[in-house]
């Protein structure tokens, strides 16, 4: 309000001039949010300052409660996520190239079967006035002492002792290589002097680099699987606990 406006005022009515002036703290206070609004760099209070129409101003203040809200989801959404301490586990398998599935050896516990071997044992202590004895089903302790001498026999005198030992195909009951069926033709046999007779599954043999099997054969993964029977009756004791 003008000081012309306000002496007319006074004028024709009868009141005090002084009392229809503003106040002097309410205009100052009006002129520092006027001020803070049109050089503020929050987006849309500017444009509320400068509005001089009260459409233009309600657009600018509708315009400006929306982005906000929307800010304050957004924030909040934020927040929430954060100590919500959500993972992600990415696993990527690749197969760079194909290798070689490994050599697999297996040996019988006991090296010699207790049917092929008792008769031609007992036939060498009694024949050597070690023993005398016909009883073939089993061992005495002994007895016993004499197997290291009765397999020096064997070798010195060159006797073969392959049909003492486990011959694979009465052992593998079933055996599969990547879903593919194998058998004991697929293993090479050797001799150990602490098992008797191994067998080897995907043996590398000499000048024959294609003799061995790779792991994405059949296109899976290298799964080999081996059903076996141990004649664990045909054991021969104390041989097959480790006492010679």
């Amino acid at each position: 309000m003008t000081d012309s406006t306000i002496k007319q005022i006074a004028t024709v009515f009868p009141v005090n001039a002084d009392a229809l002036k503003p106040d002097p703290r309410f205009h100052r206070r009006r002129s520092i949010v006027k001020e803070f609004s049109l050089n503020t760099s929050t987006h849309g209070i500017p444009g509320i300052a400068r509005s001089e129409s009260i459409p233009n101003r309600i657009f600018w203040t509708i315009s400006l409660l929306c982005f906000t809200g929307i800010m304050i989801y957004f924030v909040s959404e934020t927040i929430r996520a954060y100590f919500a301490y959500p993972t992600q586990t990415s696993v990527l398998t690749k197969t760079e190239r194909s290798q070689s599935f490994p050599a697999v050896s297996i040996c019988n516990y006991s090296p010699v079967r207790m049917d092929t071997f008792i008769q031609p044992f007992i036939d060498f202590t009694n024949s050597r006035n070690l023993t005398n004895t016909t009883d073939t089903d089993t061992i005495t302790l002994s007895q016993a002492n004499y197997i290291r001498d009765y397999f020096q026999y064997l070798f010195n005198t060159n006797q073969s002792v392959q049909n003492l030992l486990f011959p694979l195909e009465t052992m593998l009951m079933s055996c599969t290589y990547n879903n593919l069926y194998c058998n004991a033709s697929n293993f090479i046999p050797f001799t150990s002097s602490a098992y008797g007779r191994c067998y080897t599954f995907n043996a590398k043999m000499k000048n024959q680099d294609d003799s061995v099997r790779k792991t994405t054969d059949n296109g899976e993964m290298g799964k080999l699987k081996l059903k076996l029977y141990t004649h664990s009756h045909q054991y021969v004791p104390y041989i097959s606990d480790g006492l010679f």
